[in-house]
């Protein structure tokens, strides 16, 4: 009843004040406050609800995926979570500098095995070079050690002595790999639940059912039958117990290590896709002719769309 009071004294002051275009706030304190009438719409004693915060985007730099890096100069630090080893934590040299507007995109890049992130450096130095937060060490069959990264660098993310505070995005991440790290991406997505996307680079579980419990995008990719991994992208892509959405590529002519290698500029149109909101690549992969479909030497296979 109150409120109500003063609303009828405060709407009587208006329409007086109206008459000069004044209104007077009597503060506590002693001091006044003074408006244009005519730049008031209305008066309310009620708070009125918070609006809420855009969410930032990402930090994207660079267009073409196809033959060149990136704008962006990156570093390149052999670093890991303790009691990794051979790990590299690779970044742009000019961080986000309004994390509120802008934040990175976090990709775990898992090489193929018997491969070091310095045999196959590629895919992260490429995108390091558009924005990306990228981290690789040599892999292994469990993606325990991929969960562990994240761990890491999301430790970062929340400390405020770290040069990556509050600049990751670590709600939605993206893991890859080629050979047997493709087996440690997808187990990875299957067990932590930050990961939003997983493209498996000539590879697949030997058991054809790694994806079967994903419900994130999937993609696989595979050489020709000279692939030794090419049954293994299949058989997991053709599972009938799916539930993702997949995406199966297999390039004309290429074998076994064309993934991390002339594979990379796919990899990376299909995380800036998922990652970054970049949807004009959409129909690269899913539309029939598109870049990725049935096109270019790729022979494409799409469910769960």
């Amino acid at each position: 009843m109150k409120k109500h009071f003063l609303s009828l004294c405060a709407f009587m002051t208006l329409l007086s004040a109206n008459a000069q275009d004044k209104l007077y706030v009597y503060q506590k304190d002693g001091k006044v406050a003074e408006y244009a009438v005519s730049n008031l719409d209305s008066l309310s004693f009620i708070a009125p609800a918070s609006q809420p915060q855009a969410e930032p985007k990402m930090f994207l730099r660079g267009s073409n995926v196809y033959d060149f890096d990136g704008p962006c100069e990156y570093e390149w630090v052999e670093m890991g979570p303790q009691g990794s080893s051979g790990g590299v934590l690779c970044y742009p040299k000019q961080l986000t500098e309004d994390p509120s507007k802008e934040i990175h995109p976090v990709v775990i890049f898992c090489p193929g095995g018997g491969e070091t992130p310095q045999s196959q450096p590629k895919i992260i130095k490429r995108l390091a070079s558009m924005g990306f937060v990228v981290y690789s060490q040599p892999s292994s069959w469990e993606g325990d050690g991929a969960v562990k990264a994240f761990d890491w660098l999301e430790q970062m993310n929340n400390d405020p002595n770290a040069r990556f505070y509050g600049k990751l995005n670590m709600k939605n991440v993206g893991i890859c790999g080629h050979s047997q790290g493709g087996a440690m991406a997808e187990d990875c997505a299957n067990k932590d639940p930050r990961v939003a996307t997983v493209f498996l680079m000539n590879s697949g579980s030997l058991s054809h059912d790694g994806a079967t419990n994903l419900t994130i995008p999937v993609a696989f990719m595979a050489g020709e039958s000279n692939d030794v991994a090419n049954p293994n992208a299949k058989g997991d892509f053709n599972n009938p117990a799916n539930k993702a959405p997949m995406w199966l590529g297999i390039k004309d002519g290429e074998g076994h290590g064309y993934g991390p290698w002339g594979g990379v500029y796919c990899v990376i149109a299909w995380l800036r896709w998922h990652l970054c909101g970049e949807d004009s690549w959409r129909d690269a992969f899913l539309k029939q002719g598109g870049e990725f479909n049935n096109n270019n030497g790729w022979v494409t296979s799409i469910r769960n769309w």
